[in-house]
């Protein structure tokens, strides 16, 4: 029997995600977001009888949820490892070589994303509320570039690919 002409070579490159993959990757991880955010807050809340006001323990709160963020996605991302909505949608975050993602790109891609974040929230809240709209940038360059990186995927050397199953 010939070998199915339809079927990648092997040692073929994989290729990139596209937006749409993307997309319903973030859309079904915030689902799980949810879940993960919705634990661990109200468990900090418990313990230390946190309520939401203003002060130190409100600091400590937001550190402690960017922690569990950064152990989550740090995690599933390096080593090989995928979170459920890349499992679904066959999805895995390699370096510029094709490797698994090692736990240095790992942070470094988390790092870079949180910034994106924490830049819109802090002009949205100081200088205009419009400025949440610049949360979307990252992602709006992943339609733009060729290999359709968004800007933290630059900044960490990684890239979403897609695995045929």
């Amino acid at each position: 029997m010939p070998p199915d002409a339809a079927q990648p070579a092997p040692d073929a490159p994989l290729p990139d995600a596209d937006p749409w993959r993307r997309f319903m990757c973030l859309a079904y991880e915030g689902v799980i977001l949810f879940g993960v955010v919705f634990f661990f807050a109200y468990g900090f809340s418990a313990l230390t009888r946190f309520n939401g006001q203003p002060g130190p323990l409100r600091w400590a709160f937001q550190g402690f949820m960017v922690l569990v963020l950064g152990v989550y996605f740090v995690w599933f991302w390096s080593h090989g490892r995928r979170t459920l909505p890349m499992k679904t949608m066959s999805v895995r975050l390699v370096d510029e070589q094709g490797q698994p993602a090692s736990t240095q790109r790992a942070i470094m891609r988390y790092l870079a994303a949180l910034a994106g974040w924490v830049i819109a929230l802090g002009l949205a809240a100081g200088v205009h509320g419009a400025a949440i709209l610049l949360v979307a940038v990252p992602f709006g360059w992943a339609l733009i570039d060729r290999r359709r990186r968004t800007l933290y995927d630059l900044a960490s050397g990684t890239r979403l690919v897609f695995e045929r199953r």
